[in-house]
């Protein structure tokens, strides 16, 4: 247990200052893009990202996360696993890309719309061979590589997409730009895989193809389906809506997905380390879940409290008057952080069970029902009606989550762990409320140290996870989790 503390300490450290700094950059960067390019050329970009996303699937079906497991259970796996992988990826691009541009040109797209779609899914056969060599690093959990390179494809992007929007080349510019960074970080991962960590041999068997395919299926069925319940709202709001209103939704749902790198670098630097520690100690995990939980949420609500009061400000101070139609969104939009933050957990845990079955058919459920919701009511309501649909989809979701998990959760303190934070959060956001017509940044610094101080006098915090938390920021790893009742 002492060895799993050190090493999940260590990768929760690498990955969230690798994924901070990744996030900052990179939201840094999309303020500069939203103002650069503007509601409708900015609305047209973020079509072109999600209508990607969504048959992205398609050149993967599950295999990473499934490959993640398997040579998490079985290092002997790794170059078998590796090469057919990439393999079977490379073959499942082409069937992918002439499915995107396809579907694209169907259904009456506009020209410069379906050559950036096309740009954009060529990217895949990029992703087919960087992101198994990221997967090779989580799961020999050398995450201090993974986060490193992540922040230098984030440069590189930055970068040249930089370049791209001074010189005027716009949305094929920036598409042209993230390419670049995945290629450079596929080629800095490949070195060090070959070098560093006992090199791959290509042993690529097509016999194999098929069993692969089969196992790692109920992985693409969620992939397919949580893209399509992230994205689908964005497809059909250009469609029904226009660019602008595309535009518009996306700059406060971006802040969302900002702000996630902090459930995402637990859960990353966890999941290996629970896929083991599973098979050796299960006893140990109903500790882990309380823990992670908790913090997930105690972190999460007074984000969704804060935002609800200060919207009109956060949106005036990162973008313009242009953009005052997100404020609403974005009010409504930030309280699917919250469920976001639970369902990337419970979904994990799930998963280390070996029930990704029950995964597919939760995240099925709520898609079809987001699916639906928004074919009804988008055309009609447009970006109310997507905000509100989102928020309620995450909501079923870790609905159905929580009580397929009801036995292992049963243990949790429910008081301490969501009752009080709510009663912190709920003080915090009267305080915002009062001090709004102060400056957003004196606000922010206010209500953060109002809201510490509600979760350490109503004894959200005890003495030992103060101590857990004084010793990570310290980077002593030694025995953390173990002290902290990880």
């Amino acid at each position: 247990m002492r060895q799993l503390s050190a090493i999940v300490v260590k990768n929760s450290v690498f990955s969230l200052l690798g994924n901070w700094a990744v996030k900052i950059l990179s939201f840094c960067f999309s303020v500069f893009v939203v103002r650069r390019l503007g509601g409708e050329s900015y609305g047209q970009y973020s079509t072109v990202l999600a209508y990607v996303g969504i048959f992205a699937i398609f050149s993967d079906l599950g295999l990473a996360p499934y490959a993640l497991r398997e040579i998490a259970r079985d290092k002997e796996k790794t170059s078998s696993i590796f090469s057919n992988v990439v393999a079977l990826r490379l073959l499942l691009s082409f069937l992918a890309v002439a499915m995107i541009t396809g579907s694209a040109i169907l259904s009456g797209r506009s020209p410069d719309l379906v050559l950036g779609i096309f740009v954009a899914g060529c990217g895949l056969f990029l992703y087919a061979v960087q992101g198994p060599l990221d997967t090779l690093l989580m799961a020999k959990e050398r995450l201090d590589y993974s986060a490193t390179f992540n922040v230098v494809n984030q440069l590189v992007f930055v970068s040249l997409g930089t370049i791209a929007l001074l010189k005027g080349y716009g949305v094929i510019g920036l598409i042209v730009a993230s390419l670049c960074g995945v290629l450079t970080t596929a080629s800095l991962s490949f070195v060090v895989i070959h070098r560093h960590l006992g090199g791959l041999q290509w042993q690529v068997d097509p016999s194999t193809w098929l069993r692969l395919v089969k196992a790692a299926l109920p992985f693409g069925i969620i992939g397919f389906t949580l893209g399509l319940s992230y994205k689908v709202d964005t497809v059909l709001l250009q469609y029904f809506q226009g660019d602008a209103v595309t535009g518009w939704y996306n700059a406060s749902y971006n802040l969302i997905f900002m702000l996630t790198t902090i459930s995402h670098a637990l859960n990353i630097s966890l999941y290996p380390s629970m896929v083991r520690q599973h098979a050796i100690n299960p006893d140990r995990m109903a500790q882990i879940y309380n823990r992670a939980l908790k913090y997930m949420f105690v972190l999460s609500l007074p984000i969704a409290a804060g935002t609800t009061v200060l919207g009109d400000k956060i949106v005036l101070f990162l973008y313009s008057e242009e953009f005052s139609a997100a404020i609403l969104p974005l009010r409504i939009l930030i309280w699917v952080l919250p469920f976001m933050f639970l369902s990337e957990f419970l979904g994990n845990i799930i998963v280390v069970h070996n029930q990704e079955n029950r995964v597919a058919r939760s995240i099925g459920v709520s898609t079809a029902v987001n699916l639906i919701m928004n074919l009804i009511f988008i055309p009609r309501f447009g970006l109310q009606a997507a905000s509100v649909i989102t928020v309620l989809t995450e909501a079923i979701l870790v609905a159905q989550y929580l009580w397929m998990l009801r036995q292992e959760l049963a243990s949790i303190d429910r008081v301490s762990a969501f009752l009080k934070p709510v009663l912190a959060a709920t003080f915090m956001g009267m305080a915002a409320w009062a001090f709004r017509g102060w400056d957003l940044l004196i606000i922010v610094a206010i209500i953060a140290v109002i809201y510490l101080a509600g979760i350490v006098l109503l004894g959200v915090v005890d003495k030992k996870e103060v101590n857990f938390l004084r010793t990570l920021l310290s980077r002593r790893e030694a025995s953390v989790l173990e002290e902290g009742g990880l």
